[in-house]
């Protein structure tokens, strides 16, 4: 994770390191059971089964080059096993009557892949100028390191070959094959720029920084299941079909033939869930990205409804939320149901005389009112400048208790920039009015509220 993060400025999940070592472990199985790994001209043959290793020890380092290697090594064994070929052969222990050295041929794999990984970790050890160019050599390197090894192997542990080895020795495909080499560097290098891509870069950072708990999904589960099915029955028809057209033409077949059909067929089989695997992985990966967009879209769609739901100056609900309560309750409401209209008295002539810093504190002084009074028993809106609505659930004897603590709390109220406050209100109960939706009961209150005001301002020019 660390050599990728370097490289890349993106810090991997343990889990995504994991899924990049899978796809490239499956794209060796691909190249090793299909002519991707065997690239036969008629200038040049050449294998390409190293390359993905290198690519691994390029990116990942030990922990994606070994297993690469693993696959690159179990691979050769199982061709070799159902080859023909004596040279094929030599790489399986359970027909090339050396198995140990067959071992050691597996093993040289693995220990191409460790020194493959240091190599690029002393070439990034420093910034490099001409980092392609670099890339390119050091691929080259760790091929000629592959073929060598291969070479050193076979010169250890059979001794009945050396001579043949040392005679021959510059026609072996570490000195000749140079298409391998030109491969290797090209991949790496290419690669590289890849993954150098913003577009590329961003997209693994997103999805890494973001990281969302993974449920299992019933659905994709029973997905694999069934391609896995559908794989093998397909194999099996195959299987089927070519037996049935060597009987019609009266090709004769021993199990030798079976066997090898067998083979062949299999490794078709493990190809195709290779790149099904993959195939998987890049859906879950686009899955997530999009997974990830949509919860944040919602997160940002719910703070913004947390932020317009709450009125700014007095911090109790907003008109925005008074509509959403009133749209989401359309239905009758509960028997203790109660909607309080309040309205601030002389709000107009505060703010024409004092100024509206003096009128946002009566604002605020009604509302801190109105909620220390309520408290839990119901929900406080701002629906205007001097105007709030409570819905509260309460019977009627706490409705009555309740006007009378609001009257005491705001006759006790004074403030910096004013004394006093002065408010009116009205309320409609559920049990007066048991047929009426709860907007219906909100212009009930909005009625009496308006005739206390009406009787408050009478008294008032009454006394001037």
């Amino acid at each position: 994770m660390k050599r990728f993060e370097k490289l890349y400025g993106v810090t991997l999940t343990t889990t995504k390191q994991k899924e990049i070592v899978l796809i490239l472990m499956a794209l060796e199985a691909i190249f090793a059971f299909s002519y991707l790994g065997y690239i036969e001209l008629d200038v040049v043959s050449t294998t390409t089964l190293h390359i993905l290793v290198i690519v691994g020890a390029m990116t990942l380092g030990i922990s994606a080059s070994v297993p690469v290697a693993l696959v690159f090594a179990l691979s050769s064994m199982w061709i070799g096993t159902y080859s023909t070929a004596p040279l094929d052969q030599l790489f399986s222990p359970f027909v090339s009557g050396v198995p140990f050295a067959s071992i050691m041929f597996g093993l040289s794999r693995i220990l191409f892949a460790i020194v493959s990984a240091n190599l690029f970790n002393i070439y990034f050890d420093k910034t490099r100028k001409h980092v392609y160019l670099g890339i390119f050599i050091v691929g080259m390197i760790c091929t000629f390191v592959q073929g060598i090894f291969m070479v050193i192997a076979f010169y250890l542990f059979l001794p009945t070959m050396r001579e043949t080895i040392t005679s021959n020795l510059l026609s072996y495909p570490v000195f000749s094959d140079w298409l391998s080499y030109i491969l290797a560097g090209l991949v790496c290098s290419l690669t590289h720029y890849v993954l150098n891509r913003s577009n590329l870069k961003n997209y693994l950072k997103y999805i890494c920084d973001n990281v969302q708990p993974k449920q299992k999904s019933k659905s994709l589960i029973i997905t694999k299941i069934i391609a896995l099915l559908i794989g093998i029955l397909c194999i099996l028809y195959l299987r089927k079909m070519i037996f049935r057209n060597l009987f019609i033409h009266n090709i004769p077949f021993d199990n030798a033939l079976k066997v090898d059909i067998n083979a062949l067929l299999s490794q078709e089989l493990i190809a195709f869930i290779s790149l099904f695997g993959i195939l998987i992985i890049i859906i879950e990966w686009i899955y997530e990205f999009y997974t990830i967009q949509s919860i944040k879209m919602r997160d940002k769609l719910y703070e913004q409804s947390v932020k317009i739901s709450i009125d700014p100056l007095t911090g109790v609900y907003s008109r925005f939320a008074y509509n959403e309560y009133i749209a989401n309750h359309k239905n009758t409401p509960t028997n203790d149901f109660v909607v309080f209209l309040i309205d601030i008295n002389g709000l107009k002539v505060v703010n024409d005389t004092l100024g509206h810093e003096a009128g946002d504190e009566l604002i605020c002084g009604a509302a801190t009112c109105i909620t220390s009074t309520f408290k839990d028993k119901g929900n406080t809106y701002r629906i205007g400048g001097d105007e709030f609505v409570v819905f509260g659930y309460m019977n009627k004897d706490d409705v009555e208790s309740t006007i009378n603590d609001l009257k005491h709390t705001v006759d006790n109220w004074s403030g910096n920039k004013v004394d006093n406050l002065s408010i009116s209100f009205g309320y409609a109960h559920y049990d007066d009015y048991p047929n009426l939706t709860i907007e219906e009961l909100t212009k009930k209150a909005d009625k009496e509220m308006y005739l206390m005001k009406k009787h408050y301002y009478d008294a008032k020019f009454n006394r001037i």
